[in-house]
């Protein structure tokens, strides 16, 4: 006996006046109720309200739950009368958007505050908040509860589907779109949701996860009945090239690693299946900065004279250098470029001073102070690198080649059979099916079942099995899709981090090469002063032509000049008596 529960009320079908009633199932599509209510006027209220929730039950089991989707009114000249159609849990992945958790900082201003989760639209398939991977059943799983946390009145059963897939980047998909994508890589899954449980219950099932169903094909049951074995769709080898592109700050590189099964495939065979995935290599942002030292050497006459200019003019034996000190004991200064902090190199700023006595043919000074100041420092020349920002490469999937080739490397049979009994076939779509009799290869095909109509008020029902729909009208090509729209994640990390992929903050050099010279007076030993046009008209004062300890100065004297006593200022010393 059929029922139908409302608002709470539950009436037979022939109560509510239900007729036609139609079940339509195919796989990762929603299930649907069709049915009419007859003796109802179009303009009178509808029975079953849109977007309200109808359970059916058969003989007190629960046969099916979904919202009324649409309420077509048909009407003739003779007849009118509503007509329904309810979606089964499917619908609620079909119109809900898949988000993400992400991480973000708390305050949007401080890059450096604590990290929230936020949703986003933006996913990356195979991957968890972590950054860690995570399998197609997990992944599915994680929809599954998205699904339920936001109000989808389904539950799941335990997936165990454990194959791991590059990282698919993507944004905006439904729930629906996001298992589908993820089923390519499974092709021979189905999804069913079990609606005897108390809460409708998904399943996802590989082909070789499902129980058997025998029937036989010759006998009263059977209207029609088609069955070919689809050696076309049955490749030899997959053969799967993980191509990756890393770089630094000026080179990029590409590597290929090739998975393929079974192990001794060529990829060169006729109907092998290659497909080309990107992967998301290792992404590293340097800061480099070359610099040039030379050693502190203030013993060294060479040294000085680079800091202090008009000791070129003097030769080393002409100069005495004496009390030298130092603010700082590091061995190097810095000549060109800049340090900065990441270097890890230290510098000072220091202060050297030293005296010098030099002479020659022109000039001869005694004690006369010189500083230098500069940036002392223990680098030394070369180019320094700091690793701003890394952007790990992306792993190759373990064992995705085998698990695909399990989906399309052996035959599987593409058909269709129409049985007509008192009811309906129950649960014929959570199996896959062999045929008793017929052909002896046909009791161990092991077809898939991928489409259900169930004609309740007939008993008529009409199954379709075979390879996947996405293994069908283009053959292989489809499936190859998988990789063609594949494009590798460049996001995977910021998911984790809430750091913009190749960003890195860079420390500017803050420490620059410094050179500041001072120079005291001294005590002059000699000057000669040199007529500008004439050579040999030179004054020549030495302090080492008086030998004795006497002090030279201008003097006034008394002088008579043609008779008359004048005054002058003479150079002189003072009187003193030759021993």
């Amino acid at each position: 006996m059929w029922t139908l529960s409302y608002n709470g009320v539950t009436h037979s079908f022939a109560e509510y006046g239900i007729s036609d009633v139609v079940y339509s199932w195919k796989n990762q599509m929603p299930d649907k109720v069709t049915f009419s209510v007859a003796g109802r006027s179009i303009t009178d209220d509808l029975l079953f309200a849109s977007g309200e929730i109808i359970t059916i039950y058969r003989s007190g089991v629960k046969w099916f739950e979904g919202v009324i989707t649409q309420t077509p009114l048909y009407g003739t000249n003779s007849v009118e009368n509503q007509q329904y159609e309810a979606s089964g849990g499917w619908w609620y992945l079909e119109n809900l958007i898949y988000q993400q958790q992400w991480n973000e900082p708390i305050d949007p201003s401080n890059p450096d505050s604590d990290l929230q989760n936020v949703l986003k639209s933006r996913i990356i398939l195979g991957q968890d908040i972590n950054g860690d991977k995570i399998s197609i059943g997990e992944q599915i799983t994680d929809v599954i509860n998205y699904a339920r946390v936001c109000g989808a009145n389904i539950a799941l059963e335990a997936i165990e589907i454990d194959v791991i897939i590059p990282f698919d980047e993507c944004k905006d998909l439904s729930c629906a779109e996001v298992i589908r994508r993820l089923l390519r890589w499974v092709p021979d899954t189905i999804c069913y949701v079990d609606y005897s449980k108390p809460v409708p219950t998904f399943s996802f099932k590989r082909r070789a996860q499902l129980p058997v169903y025998t029937m036989k094909i010759f006998n009263d049951r059977v209207k029609n009945f088609s069955l070919q074995p689809r050696y076309d769709l049955c490749v030899p080898a997959v053969v799967l090239k993980f191509e990756t592109t890393n770089s630094t700050n000026s080179k990029a590189w590409k590597t290929l690693t090739v998975q393929k099964y079974p192990q001794d495939a060529s990829g060169m065979d006729y109907k092998t299946l290659v497909l080309t995935i990107n992967l998301e290599g290792i992404k590293a942002n340097y800061v480099a900065q070359k610099i040039s030292t030379s050693a502190i050497d203030t013993g060294s006459l060479i040294w000085w004279k680079k800091h202090v200019p008009w000791l070129q003019n003097f030769s080393p034996n002409s100069v005495t250098i004496r009390d030298i000190s130092r603010t700082s004991i590091l061995p190097d200064e810095l000549e060109d470029g800049v340090i900065a902090d990441w270097m890890n190199k230290t510098v000072e700023e220091d202060t050297i001073s030293a005296k010098f006595s030099y002479k020659n043919d022109d000039i001869a000074v005694i004690d006369r102070e010189v500083v230098v100041k500069l940036k002392a420092t223990d680098a030394t020349t070369g180019t320094y690198k700091k690793l701003l920002s890394v952007l790990s490469a992306e792993t190759v999937p373990d064992g995705l080649a085998k698990s695909i080739f399990e989906s399309v490397g052996t035959l599987q049979y593409d058909g269709s059979i129409t049985l007509i009994d008192r009811e309906v076939e129950p649960n014929i779509l959570r199996f896959v099916l062999n045929f008793s009799d017929g052909r002896e290869e046909w009791k161990t095909m092991n077809a898939v079942v991928q489409e259900i109509v169930q004609h309740l008020d007939t008993g008529e029902t009409y199954i379709k099995f075979g390879p996947a729909k996405h293994l069908g009208a283009a053959d292989l090509a489809e499936l190859t899709r998988s990789g063609r729209v594949l494009i590798e994640s460049r996001n995977y990390s910021d998911r984790v981090s809430a750091e913009a992929s190749g960003n890195g903050l860079i420390d500017q050099g803050v420490y620059c090469k410094l050179e500041n010279t001072s120079t005291g007076e001294g005590k002059y030993g000699m000057l000669k002063f040199v007529d500008p046009n004439n050579s040999e008209s030179t004054v020549k004062i030495d302090a080492s032509d008086l030998t004795y300890p006497l002090t030279v100065i201008f003097r006034e004297e008394d002088v008579c000049d043609s008779g008359e006593l004048k005054n002058r200022f003479s150079l002189a010393s003072e009187p003193f008596i030759k021993s």
